[in-house]
């Protein structure tokens, strides 16, 4: 399966911020996945998030088990372009605003 380009898939212009918790956790490759469900107008609405490769993020101190299912946090992403709940992740933060993750290290 080919790699999709961040700009192709992803709305690099805009950015979304979810609060939600996370109901699963994807550690594979080529992109490791949250899933999240987030309330917005009073409704849950899932979202799946796409973080870099687990080799990327364990170089960075990221470890499978830091966001385990249950854990509520903040992430600030790019929208899909298809308009599905699916997005970028640009920044990681658990509730309490205690930095987990970001694209790069400039961004915290």
């Amino acid at each position: 399966m080919a790699h999709h380009s961040l700009a192709g898939e992803f709305d690099t212009t805009k950015n979304i911020e979810l609060r939600g918790t996370i109901t699963k956790v994807e550690w594979t490759n080529p992109h490791i996945y949250l899933y999240l469900d987030a309330v917005d107008k009073g409704q849950t609405v899932k979202w799946q998030i796409e973080l870099g490769s687990p080799n990327q993020l364990v170089r960075q101190g990221f470890k499978k088990g830091d966001l385990p299912v249950g854990t509520v946090i903040r992430a600030s992403a790019n929208p899909a372009r298809d308009h599905s709940n699916t997005c970028s992740t640009r920044k990681i933060t658990l509730d309490d605003g205690t930095p987990v993750f970001s694209r790069s290290s400039t961004q915290y």
